[in-house]
């Protein structure tokens, strides 16, 4: 009997795990989408929430906001929110005109191309990933360096709505900077350097973080709403002929 985890379908999933450009991820994704195709219904179902992060150009944020949607592909989203957050270095470098963007949605049964972190709980996938690590191109920088560790499941999305939107990236100050801020308003005065060290050491404490920074849902739900006027105007202006 021939065993469903076939050479071409390890390959397949070998070369999505090592990324690439976006012409080979389109290229992979078709192929992974077409072998995947052969499997058992239960590594091709998701019934949990799915995360992906992305950085957006600036009008990429305004499209999304603006138009209520966003083209999508064959991509990889996560079932673990902090593999989200963190993944290429989490936030985005502030000044280079990207926005970090974690979106979220619970997917239709026809969306889900493959659920890698089904395969990977299956001891037979993995034997035969072992048994044919030899024969397959590119092993180490793909299913032989990330195995499971992002609890990836592959989808086709047609387009994402600002619903989908779970949090935002952000920067603010470095915390000290904001604490010496904070300490002046509260002493209504320039606070000394003792008032600023224990106002920081409660700050640390309470968990309160500086710099580059996921927004809560909420927060990024405040955001949203008061962007969306803005994005409608754009949208207008950009639609009016040049003369």
């Amino acid at each position: 009997m021939q065993s469903k985890f076939t050479l071409e379908l390890l390959q397949a999933v070998s070369d999505w795990q090592r990324g690439g450009s976006l012409e080979q991820s389109l290229r992979r994704g078709q192929k992974l989408k077409q072998v995947s195709s052969l499997l058992p219904a239960e590594y091709r179902a998701c019934d949990l929430v799915c995360y992906r992060q992305v950085a957006l150009p600036k009008d990429g944020v305004w499209s999304l906001i603006g138009d209520e949607h966003l083209p999508e592909k064959i991509s990889s989203w996560t079932l673990d929110i902090e593999v989200a957050k963190s993944f290429k270095g989490g936030v985005p470098p502030d000044g280079q005109g990207f926005q970090g963007t974690i979106l979220f949605l619970l997917p239709q049964a026809s969306c889900v191309i493959v659920n890698l972190r089904e395969l990977y709980k299956d001891a037979v996938f993995c034997d035969a990933l072992e048994q044919n690590k030899s024969r397959i191109n590119g092993y180490y920088e793909g299913a032989g360096r990330y195995e499971n560790s992002q609890s990836e499941v592959v989808l086709e999305i047609d387009k994402v709505a600002p619903g989908d939107v779970y949090s935002l990236g952000g920067h603010s100050s470095p915390l000290d900077a904001l604490v010496a801020q904070a300490a002046d308003l509260v002493y209504g005065r320039p606070s000394t350097y003792e008032e600023r060290e224990a106002l920081l050491l409660k700050a640390q404490d309470a968990g309160v973080e500086g710099g580059a920074r996921w927004l809560t849902i909420e927060a990024t739900k405040r955001v949203l709403e008061k962007t969306k006027p803005q994005a409608a105007e754009l949208k207008r202006l950009q639609e009016i002929p040049r003369s």
